[in-house]
């Protein structure tokens, strides 16, 4: 029995133990796999939200259009943003009006259903304005424009976000109105600037014209309209 024994004790001391890095090696894969567990979800909800943000924001944006008070989301891309300031900037150096106040770092840029803010942070970027502010009704759109103002801090001082129905807001103090509508609102929202814009104010509409409104200049689709001449008849350009 005695020599049993010691046979058994010889041939477990005979086994490979486990090296240390082996050890090691499977603490790391069990931290790697827990880590990946814990992340993916994170991902996911990330992935997810970068898919449904957007249609969730055109989809928010329909019940105004259907009740006539507004128009959906469209993006604005650079290439017509482009268009928009080099039509205000020409204006600008023919205005009186607009060069006394770029001198007082007093314009002020507004975008009537600003979306997700694309606009009025290039307003700001253009060093035209002393303001540059957007209005939207539509709360996911809103809170991603803010969103990026809060994470951006050149745009802390010139610009501001605001959730409001357009048809509610005062107009008065801007200079430069950026629309982006559809024609089924632009002669209602043609009859609120008349009545509340000052003169030598400017407005940009993208692709849409003002009904009845003579537009003092046009390109690639683009309309910029000087108050008040623009309420004197229809487009000299036609």
């Amino acid at each position: 029995d005695r020599t049993m024994d010691e046979t058994v004790l010889v041939a477990r001391d005979s086994l490979p133990l486990p090296s240390s890095s082996a050890t090691m090696a499977e603490a790391n894969s069990e931290d790697q796999d827990g880590n990946q567990s814990k992340y993916n979800p994170i991902l996911l909800g990330l992935g997810g939200a970068a898919f449904l943000l957007p249609h969730l924001a055109v989809l928010l944006s329909l019940p105004p259009v259907l009740r006539g008070r507004g128009a959906p989301y469209l993006p604005t891309f650079s290439r017509k943003q482009s268009v928009m300031f080099e039509l205000v900037r020409e204006h600008a150096l023919n205005s009186q009006y607009f060069q006394q106040r770029q001198k007082q770092k007093s314009l002020q840029f507004v975008d009537l259903g600003s979306g997700d803010g694309r606009v009025v942070f290039r307003a700001a970027r253009e060093g035209l304005f002393g303001k540059s502010v957007g209005y939207e009704i539509n709360p996911t759109l809103h809170l991603f424009s803010s969103f990026r103002r809060l994470v951006t801090p050149r745009y802390w001082d010139s610009c501001n976000f605001f959730m409001r129905d357009l048809w509610k807001i005062q107009l008065h103090r801007y200079d430069v109105v950026a629309v982006y509508g559809l024609s089924p609102i632009m002669q209602r929202l043609g009859k609120k600037l008349e009545e509340e814009l000052k003169p030598g104010s400017v407005v940009v509409s993208n692709v849409f014209e003002v009904p009845g409104w003579r537009a003092s200049s046009i390109r690639d689709n683009v309309y910029l309209y000087r108050v008040p001449e623009c309420f004197r008849g229809e487009d000299k350009n036609k």
